[in-house]
């Protein structure tokens, strides 16, 4: 079976981590998985091309042009005979699929990754974003043989009431390599950012984003200075904002925070700086399923997190603090001083709650390749007759 993910750049983000674990464990003898980007020098690329993958980036001019978009969509649909396209850019998966119909792809799946969009936290939207949002939900509903998301929260988002009810409708959660996280559970890590001389570290892993609020974490460290308290908040992620990061690396020099909060980029070892760390957080404004949440939970580590996302997510061992981000900077300060020093989970819960939830890249992925197998005989059993 051919696939093509269309997922916008395959650059660094949770839908691009959740597609690699596809990718890596799909079986290469029944799947082949090709990429569209915008982004030539994408991150995903060289592994994804490692892989067997293709990499087919998309021209300038398609960017920028709605119709020179859908042309060489089509074009790439039909030139390479694929049996299955995968949607993952929200309500943009409307023309994806209509798209693909239209080249005569017989499987068609879009994908909910997240609940709200834009990044104003109210959630409110203009006249022609909603009409936007309608017209594309048509189109989903329309042309999506299968329809997947990620939480309860982003299915109804995207979605709606009528489709989550529908048997081509399918709730399949978030995962990662909990392996990597599960073998190396409790092990002593050294060299830079070790918790030593009474500091301790609480880390972030996001993309710098409004959306993800990385502001609110430097005046968290603000809180963190005041109180004296030994606490470091080590923020792992880009983004392309570069007025904001401007803005938080201003405030950091200002109130002199640089012990209380790093920003370090764009990272290959976040498993071993969350072994570094003693407790997580995530203040964002919203979130789909928040891999990096169940990262963390697989370390073992207790999280403060914003009540912006499905608790879905949540281990439900008692090691995570939901608060609203209408709650003060104290009390934010409270619950991560609180985390720091609670015990983490233990290996034993940790394997019980992703055997039972499916939080694991295999269950993921094993759940995925099921349903293109599914839909693909439903529609070569059609084909027959």
């Amino acid at each position: 079976m051919k696939v093509l993910m269309v997922a916008g750049t395959m650059h660094v983000g949770g839908i691009e981590s959740q597609l690699m674990h596809l990718m890596r464990n799909a079986d290469k003898e029944q799947f082949q998985i090709d990429f569209t980007s915008n982004m030539a020098d994408a991150f995903h690329r060289k592994e994804i091309e490692a892989l067997g993958g293709k990499f087919i980036v998309l021209s300038n001019e398609c960017r920028e042009h709605p119709i020179k978009y859908c042309r060489e969509l089509y074009r790439i649909m039909k030139d390479g005979k694929y049996d299955i396209v995968h949607a993952h850019e929200l309500f943009h998966c409307g023309i994806t699929l209509f798209v693909a119909k239209l080249a005569g792809v017989p499987c068609r799946f879009s994908h909910a990754h997240n609940w709200r969009e834009g990044d104003d936290e109210s959630g409110k939207y203009s006249l022609t974003r909603r009409m936007y949002q309608s017209a594309m939900r048509m189109l989903i509903r329309r042309y999506s043989t299968v329809q997947v998301a990620c939480s309860t929260w982003a299915g109804k988002f995207l979605y709606g009431d009528k489709i989550i009810r529908k048997n081509s409708y399918h709730l399949v959660f978030n995962s990662v390599d909990t392996k990597k996280y599960l073998d190396n559970y409790g092990k002593e890590e050294i060299g830079e950012f070790v918790e030593k001389d009474g500091w301790k570290n609480v880390i972030n892993v996001a993309r710098v984003s409004r959306v993800k609020n990385q502001t609110f974490l430097v005046d968290i460290a603000k809180e963190l200075k005041k109180r004296n308290r030994k606490i470091r908040i080590l923020c792992v992620g880009d983004g392309d904002d570069e007025k904001m990061k401007q803005e938080i690396s201003d405030n950091i020099k200002k109130y002199e925070l640089e012990e209380y909060i790093s920003f370090l980029g764009v990272r290959n070892d976040v498993d071993v700086l969350m072994r570094k760390s003693s407790a997580f957080v995530l203040p964002s404004k919203y979130e789909g399923m928040p891999l990096v949440m169940i990262e963390a939970q697989a370390t073992g580590l207790p999280c403060v997190s914003a009540d912006t996302y499905s608790r879905e997510v949540d281990f439900e061992i008692g090691k995570v603090m939901w608060l609203r981000l209408s709650d003060s900077v104290e009390e934010w300060t409270d619950a991560i001083e609180q985390s720091v020093d609670s015990l983490k989970a233990s290996k034993e819960e940790i394997i019980r709650v992703v055997e039972s939830k499916g939080f694991d890249s295999k269950s993921f992925s094993k759940k995925i390749c099921e349903l293109y197998k599914a839909d693909y005989s439903e529609k070569k059993s059609k084909e027959v007759r």
